[in-house]
């Protein structure tokens, strides 16, 4: 994309982002437990900055990235965070360069779209996922769909051009296909659940669902969507009614598929559960979201529970292994999707 085009484009902005320092860059104790802060502008109702900071995820402003790898390799999810990444960084005054990577990003993501069919705008996986839910290709991610959809718009928003939120759109029909069909929406409660990894039966990953859900919340505020607003609506209160599932009453779950044990979230992924539900009060406020952020920064500040967590955390690798071989042969490892 050319430079001066990209200039061009900055000044078509209509919702000038709000900073706001809601999130502690310092949340953290070493790189594998880092856990990301709640973007630094964003105003509800306006679309600024994504919801959680990425911005560590772009370290230089040049596309494509070193770690893509070919097209059937490529993970989507990471390749949205890398462009908001970028997004932020242009936010923050870091340069227009920032925006061009951006845009090459959402650009790589409408050309990546499948075209046609019941899944027309959805981002398939060509490899198997080789451990904890052995998912066979394709298989597709909400949290691809959701967050790929929060570039696409941003990078609209910017530009004027019309590709870019016709992309959106279509990325965010396929969260409403039922895992059944080959989409990503499984039944919670009297409502849905997006699913990051569409399994049978339903994994129910809390970030993953959240991330995915923040698509629904962009397309409403920056495509003017009534569909996607009443999506997100019901997706919130679903989430809201449901959140003591994630809730063990000393740390969170990452998920909720039937393992053999219990899969406890990571420290970092605590956080991260925390952080998301402090930003979705900020978007859409709930009781539940709130008093769920409050208990979960208790259970942080626990160095038993911190202890208990890691302990658990360990107990189920050792019984569902991040390994694609020892994942395959264990006798009471994860069932694969039935197709």
């Amino acid at each position: 994309m050319d430079q001066s085009a990209s200039q061009a484009r900055v000044s078509t902005q209509p919702d000038p982002p709000v900073r706001r320092d809601l999130g502690d860059p310092g949340r953290f104790s070493s790189a594998r437990t880092f856990s990301p802060p709640v973007g630094s502008f964003v105003k509800p109702g306006v679309l600024g900055g994504y919801y959680i900071d990425f911005a560590a995820k772009a370290q230089q402003p040049s596309w494509p990235p070193p770690w893509l790898g070919p097209p059937e390799k490529q993970i989507h999810v990471a390749e949205a965070q890398w462009g908001l990444g970028c997004y932020e960084r242009f936010l923050r005054g870091e340069g227009e360069e920032w925006l061009v990577a951006a845009t090459a990003a959402a650009d790589h993501l409408v050309v990546q779209q499948q075209t046609g069919g019941r899944l027309d705008g959805a981002w398939p996986h060509g490899t198997a996922m080789p451990h904890t839910y052995l998912l066979d290709p394709p298989w597709l991610s909400a949290m691809a769909q959701g967050e790929g959809a929060s570039l696409l718009i941003r990078i609209y928003r910017r530009s004027g051009e019309e590709r870019y939120a016709d992309a959106a759109r279509r990325a965010l029909r396929v969260c409403d296909v039922p895992t059944g069909e080959g989409g990503v929406r499984a039944p919670l409660g009297d409502g849905f659940f997006l699913e990051e990894y569409p399994t049978e039966p339903a994994s129910l990953v809390l970030n993953g669902g959240i991330f995915a859900l923040w698509g629904y919340y962009d397309a409403a505020i920056g495509l003017g969507d009534a569909h996607a607003r009443e999506q997100f609506d019901i997706g919130v209160e679903t989430l809201a009614a449901n959140l003591w599932r994630w809730d063990t009453g000393r740390w969170s779950l990452y998920d909720l598929y039937p393992h053999p044990a219990p899969n406890i979230a990571s420290s970092a992924y605590h956080l991260l559960h925390t952080t998301q539900l402090r930003a979705m009060q900020l978007l859409a406020p709930h009781d539940d979201f709130e008093a769920t952020a409050d208990r979960f920064d208790e259970y942080m500040r626990s160095r038993l529970r911190r202890a208990d967590a890691f302990a658990r955390k360990v107990a189920f690798r050792l019984v569902v292994p991040r390994n694609s071989l020892l994942a395959h042969r264990m006798p009471f490892g994860p069932r694969r999707a039935e197709t």
